[in-house]
């Protein structure tokens, strides 16, 4: 078999395909590893494959998977799940937090297409009404739960509208090469374009961050300074944290939807 693939992931699939031509009666594909799993669902299925292949992990007594069936059973997905998991997370792609594999699958199952991304050439759609920063807000207080005098952990913040592209690039890139499993060769994408960077010094790539002028957050956020003031007429004096470090009070501040006498300004 001649590939210039460097994914062990990819190169095991391309066995798997290889060894499909001979019209075997079973294959057993030894790997416990995620994307060799996600891969070997799409191909399945892409394939039109009718023998048993199974996923068997290298430790003993681990379950082995039937990947017919489980095709079988979740075919409805199988043509969005190289990108559903590229989206969520991956070996080569970073994952938000707090958003597991099994909450991608619900929101798969709702109709939501993904087939674009990693498609040569694809150009995504855009909504220019709504941002990941307008979401982060909002996921953010409703993190909160039952009121906003609880501050939520920085960790539960959705990523910043440009964090989140360079993450979608990297995505896009990663499920480019995916989908071409049966080529000899991988895409010719060039990476710096793709939310990566290269280091010449480590030969490595590094994922692009977002530029020093743009903020993560607002100050009083980075700062996580809230106030608990409940007197009847609070926030007035040192003994407001908000107001003796010079910056307003917030929704995560007692006196939200309250008296407030902060009159600092953001």
């Amino acid at each position: 078999m001649n590939t210039t693939h460097e994914e062990a992931d990819i190169i095991i699939v391309q066995q798997m395909i290889m060894a499909a031509k001979e019209k075997p009666t079973s294959i057993t594909v030894l790997s416990d590893d995620t994307d060799v799993f996600v891969l070997l669902l799409h191909y399945y299925l892409e394939d039109g494959l009718k023998f048993m292949v199974s996923m068997e992990s290298p430790i003993k007594d681990r379950t082995i998977v039937d990947i017919g069936k489980t095709v079988e059973k979740h075919i409805d997905i199988i043509p969005e799940i190289l990108a559903a998991h590229a989206l969520s997370g991956c070996d080569t792609v970073a994952c938000c937090f707090d958003i597991g594999k099994s909450t991608v699958l619900k929101v798969v199952r709702s109709g939501l297409l993904l087939s674009l991304l990693g498609q040569i050439g694809a150009s995504l759609p855009s909504n220019n009404s709504d941002t990941m920063s307008y979401a982060r807000l909002s996921a953010w207080a409703a993190k909160t739960g039952k009121g906003y005098t609880s501050t939520p952990k920085l960790c539960s913040l959705p990523p910043t509208s440009e964090a989140f592209e360079e993450n979608v690039k990297r995505a896009h890139h990663q499920a480019s090469i995916w989908r071409a499993v049966k080529d000899a060769d991988p895409p010719e994408l060039d990476v710096e374009k793709y939310g990566w960077k290269k280091d010449e010094t480590n030969r490595s790539l590094v994922p692009t961050t977002v530029p020093d002028t743009v903020s993560l957050a607002p100050n009083a956020v980075l700062r996580l300074i809230r106030c608990g003031c409940e007197s009847d007429t609070p926030c007035r004096s040192s003994r407001c944290g908000c107001w003796s470090a010079n910056l307003s009070c917030t929704m995560f501040c007692a006196c939200h939807d309250g008296i407030c006498c902060n009159t600092n300004a953001l």
